[in-house]
């Protein structure tokens, strides 16, 4: 990590090239579900794994991608630097 002076204002955003997560998580086994942008398909492995297994406890966690930006500089276009 580098060390920077002064303070610096940075804003967090939501990266809009992937959607909101899903994954199913069995709490007996571990195994869990492809993670997928559906809360439905995270459940319905669930209810699967519990039919195949007979585990019945679950977590179900969703997560998004972010980046933090900051408001010095500005996050690059298309991979090059900005001006």
């Amino acid at each position: 990590m580098r060390g920077r002076k002064g303070v610096q204002e940075w804003a967090l955003q939501i990266d809009p090239q992937w959607s909101v997560r899903h994954v199913g998580k069995c709490l007996v086994c571990g195994e869990s579900c492809v993670d997928t942008s559906s809360p439905g398909e995270a459940r319905k492995w669930c209810v699967s794994h519990a039919r195949a297994t007979g585990d019945d406890h679950f977590e179900l966690a969703a997560f998004e991608y972010i980046s933090a930006i900051s408001a010095e500089h500005p996050p690059s276009v298309n991979g090059t630097s900005p001006a």
